[in-house]
């Protein structure tokens, strides 16, 4: 290491933001071509004819433009919102590795937890007990999967903090309209946080508000991002640029932050008493769009101010150049850095927080494409079907204005004066004598209509944009396409509309590598801004986008077959509330919402067997004592049949009051079967 406390060298410094304000042009310069084609895909998203297909429409033709490329990015962004994010579950996990690496103190802790246990269990000294390779690997492997556990508890209360279903939402439109959406982060901010602690005094509890960092990502517009084009990947890149417009009060803000060079910002500032914003050509272009609303607006270069940001490969002698520690053997290497220039001036140049491992900027593209770093979006795939389109509802719409009354009118045979507007009852007054009077002085004109022909290809050209783009038109709430049969019954609608979405999930897949890329900085960044020993260990991020949210219905309608199918012997081996949790998540109904506590569950599980049994006892009860008043019933008819013959009425009253003494009509069966002589006899 350098022994030298880190100065800033003026000199060298300069030679740094001359350097980095040219390698940002070249950035400017490599990205034209993508500027072109968002230019377009904006356009086609609000309806605007490219200058040059405008410039070929005749001034009095129809100019309209049917928007289906909106109708498609707004349906292709809701139904991946649907997709992306269920109510039921995360489209990402926290996982321990398969073979854990834990520092030196926790393998400690998990084998001295391991061999206590066992001694208690087998009633021996800790130092008598031996352990399995096995037993220890799999006790590392729950020890880490709790911490994986509680790591994954931290991500999700972090973006729910953040609102990152908001940010997403903004990333997929971007995607979906300019091929390529961006987040960047995480960055940090201080906040006050609840605490507690004991008093070693008095040793009551009291609360605490303590300083705590709290992550955040920032949507990063593909306008304002200057991507390294001559990377084959976008994960190969040596830098990027953010281009900021700010007031010159946020410039100074940044003066007061200790990360910033102060003095350099000041002085900036106070030579150039005006912004140094300039619009870009693209810039220009929207402000002249006749939908745009700054068509008026003027005077935007001497009031906003240009900041660049970098994030990349910077060397160790630039970094020290600008006050950074730099130990004299790594002076030579390229190191991952943040640096802030306004115009060709460093205010800031700073190590970035995290390794490679942990990128700034977090790209989606909506599809990738071997022709452009930035891929290709639903703009792109949908264009020529689009200006069919339009061409053919502009051929239409001409074709029909010429459709109606239309005449041919011979000056020479009408009177001077006379009106030529056609309208109903409406005389013609004309002159001309001999062969003139033959000839008609007003004929009709016809113009044939081939508004049939046209709306047949108005037609095609939709069914090729409903392939072209992945989204037939039930993914978009349109089922007069799916047949009747399909739609009987709601089973078969679901996976009719589940089948219909399919080509458009395969972009899920896409996504999985920006919410790896996400939640994998966001794992970094609390291990080391707000470390916990509860929760920090070796980690796997997942994603679950592409395996756990596509065909749920097939998986619904697979646990509803396997309910109604289970027999009694089979079904002790169901575990029910697991089955009926994942029936619930199956159709993203929020579990949490509506299952009850198990305890209570339990409960009224209890209570219901109680009253079913209470049910069937008080039922029982009534069917004896309608047994009973029956043979009562009965041995008041035997009595009166038998008054005369006293021997056989008193072993017939016996017999029946034995019989009502055990209840049971099947006694009295058998008790008769016994005495059929004496009964029969009796009764003669």
């Amino acid at each position: 290491m350098s022994d030298t406390a880190p100065v800033i060298d003026e000199t060298k410094l300069n030679a740094f933001g001359v350097r980095l304000f040219a390698l940002f042009g070249i950035h400017e310069a490599d990205r034209k071509a993508a500027e072109d084609r968002w230019l377009q895909n904006l356009r086609q998203f609000r309806g605007i004819y490219d200058p040059e297909v405008l410039a070929m429409i005749p001034k009095d033709c129809s100019k309209a433009y049917p928007k289906l490329t909106r109708w498609k990015i707004i349906g292709t962004v809701a139904r991946l919102m649907q997709m992306l994010f269920p109510q039921t579950e995360k489209n990402y996990g926290i996982r321990p590795s398969p073979l854990p690496d834990l520092s030196k103190v926790q393998m400690q802790e998990v084998l001295d937890t391991l061999v206590n246990l066992r001694a208690q269990e087998q009633g021996i000294e800790p130092t008598q007990v031996e352990l399995q390779d096995e037993e220890i690997e799999k006790a590392v492997f729950e020890y880490a999967a709790h911490k994986a556990e509680r790591m994954e508890l931290k991500i999700a209360d972090d973006l729910d903090e953040m609102e990152f279903i908001t940010l997403a939402r903004k990333v997929v439109f971007s995607a979906t309209l300019y091929n390529v959406g961006i987040l960047a982060g995480p960055l940090h901010t201080k906040i006050k946080a609840r605490s507690w602690m004991r008093n070693q005094f008095t040793g009551r509890y009291e609360a605490k508000e303590i300083d705590k960092f709290k992550p955040l990502f920032e949507f990063d517009a593909v306008w304002d991002h200057y991507p390294d084009m001559t990377a084959k990947t976008l994960d190969q890149q040596d830098g990027a640029f953010d281009r900021h417009i700010m007031t010159r009060a946020q410039v100074e803000d940044l003066a007061k932050r200790p990360d910033f060079l102060a003095d350099r910002i000041t002085k900036w500032l106070n030579e150039h008493k005006e912004g140094n914003y300039k619009a870009r050509w693209w810039e220009t272009e929207m402000k002249g769009e006749p939908k745009s609303d700054k068509q008026f607006v003027a005077g935007n270069t001497t009031r906003k101010y240009e900041t660049l940001e970098y994030w990349g490969g910077v060397t160790g002698h630039e970094l020290r150049a600008a006050g950074v520690t730099i130990a004299d053997e790594d002076i030579g290497k390229t190191f991952q850095a943040n640096v802030w220039t306004i115009d060709n001036i460093i205010i800031k140049a700073k190590l970035a927080p995290f390794d490679a491992d942990a990128r700034h900027y977090h790209y989606f593209v909506f599809e990738d494409d071997d022709l452009s770093l930035l891929g290709n979006g639903q703009s792109d795939t949908l264009r020529d079907s689009q200006l069919s389109l339009c061409e053919v509802t502009r051929a239409a719409l001409d074709n029909a204005s010429v459709i109606g009354p239309m005449v041919e009118v011979n000056m020479d045979l009408i009177m001077p004066g006379t009106d030529t507007a056609i309208r109903k009852h409406k005389s013609w007054p004309r002159e001309g004598e001999g062969a003139m009077a033959q000839v008609p002085a007003v004929r009709n004109i016809s113009v044939e209509s081939h508004l049939p022909d046209l709306l047949q290809l108005r037609a095609a050209f939709l069914d090729s944009a409903d392939k072209e783009s992945g989204l037939p038109p039930p993914s978009m709430g349109d089922v007069s396409g799916g047949g009747s049969e399909a739609l009987r019954t709601q089973g078969n609608a679901s996976m009719f509309l589940g089948a219909a979405a399919l080509p458009i999930r395969d972009t899920v897949r896409n996504f999985d590598s920006f919410t790896m890329s996400v939640i994998n900085a966001l794992v970094k960044w609390n291990m080391k801004y707000d470390p916990n020993p509860t929760r920090d260990g070796d980690f796997n991020t997942i994603a679950r986008g592409s395996t756990s949210l596509i065909a749920k219905e097939v998986l619904a309608a697979s646990l509803d077959a396997v309910r109604q199918t289970v027999t009694p012997d089979e079904a002790p081996h169901i575990k029910t509330r697991e089955l009926l949790k994942m029936r619930l998540q199956a159709r993203d109904v929020p579990v949490e919402m509506i299952m009850e506590d198990e305890d209570k569950a339990n409960q009224t599980i209890e209570a219901n067997r109680k009253a079913q049994q209470s049910a069937t006892e008080q039922q029982q009860a009534l069917i004896e004592a309608q047994v009973n008043e029956t043979l009562a019933k009965a041995v008041a008819s035997i009595a009166k049949a038998h008054k005369d013959d006293a021997s056989i009425n008193q072993d017939a009253a016996a017999l029946l009051v034995e019989a009502l003494g055990t209840g049971h009509a099947n006694a009295i069966k058998e008790k008769v079967a016994d005495k059929p002589k004496e009964v029969a006899s009796g009764n003669k």
